[in-house]
């Protein structure tokens, strides 16, 4: 008897850690691989695209700092995982440096769209928002 409740519950136990293993799925859906960051920093470069109505040579140069932007970011990531004021200091950077490739790329006019609808997405109250002409603004750019 003793053996059979403690193969009941061994077998109870494999098929929990068994389904909770298994990849949660969605009906209907199929559960795809991870982007890279390529594949994120080309979503990102479509969407500017798309609201800011970039020239192709805008899209390529935009395509470019994105990439970019997201391998030094993923490398400060894997560098300064255990440093966490120092991963802070070097996304800082990335992201300050990245805004002013934008900039010179952008039109004034796309420049002032890309900034408002980047403090939108953070959360920036209206009030608190930057004045793009002169540059200022918050320094994480994550979002768009």
């Amino acid at each position: 008897m003793k053996k059979s409740v403690l193969a009941t519950l061994l077998f109870a136990f494999a098929a929990t850690a068994v389904v909770a293993q298994a990849p949660a799925q969605k009906a209907g859906t199929t559960q795809s691989a991870p982007k890279t960051l390529e594949q994120r920093a080309d979503e990102i470069t479509a969407g500017m695209v798309k609201n800011l109505r970039l020239s192709p040579k805008q899209a390529a140069q935009l395509k470019d700092v994105n990439r970019s932007s997201m391998k030094f970011a993923e490398e400060a990531r894997l560098k300064h995982r255990d440093n966490p004021p120092k991963l802070a200091q070097q996304m800082d950077i990335i992201s300050q440096t990245r805004l002013s490739q934008i900039k010179d790329i952008l039109t004034e006019q796309q420049f002032a769209q890309y900034q408002s609808r980047r403090e939108e997405k953070m959360g920036v109250p209206r009030e608190a928002r930057s004045n793009p002409s002169q540059g200022q603004g918050q320094q994480y750019d994550n979002n768009y």
